[in-house]
């Protein structure tokens, strides 16, 4: 199992920064424009058990993805498991916290095995910590101009 985590310190209330996070629509405004994102299917609101059918491209190919809300804790965190999918095991947890300066901390942490197969000789655990380090930076600098400044 491969892990990956990063954060973000975001100058907002941690509600507001978990309110906007809970909204699939909002995924789509701070997510990089080369992965794709789109949602087939997904309520306006995450809450426990709620499902997220979407499509993303990445290493040139359209992928159709369901993930599913397992754990909800207003404001702290929520957490998704894929349900369908390309890989063996991915997990993402989602945590908030505030810090000592009042700014909240957004934190992700990404627990994943690769994709079997074909597919997997590929996409190998590397190049997905590659991709996951390069997308997340941008969804950062992203999500601090939305919160921030929105």
């Amino acid at each position: 199992m491969a892990l990956f985590e990063t954060q973000v310190t975001l100058n907002c209330a941690i509600d507001k920064a978990f309110d906007f996070l809970v909204r699939p629509a909002n995924l789509v405004q701070f997510s990089p424009p080369e992965w794709g994102l789109h949602f087939i299917a997904a309520p306006e609101v995450i809450e426990l058990g709620s499902r997220l059918q979407f499509k993303v491209q990445n290493w040139g190919q359209v992928m159709n993805i369901e993930h599913e809300v397992i754990e909800f804790e207003r404001p702290a965190r929520f957490s998704e498991r894929q349900v369908r999918g390309p890989f063996k095991r991915w997990v993402h947890d989602h945590l908030m916290e505030t810090d000592a300066a009042g700014q909240v901390v957004v934190i992700d942490r990404i627990a994943f095995d690769p994709p079997g197969g074909l597919i997997g000789l590929l996409v190998t655990e590397k190049k997905i910590l590659e991709h996951l380090e390069d997308g997340f930076y941008e969804r950062h600098i992203r999500l601090r101009r939305l919160l921030e400044t929105g």
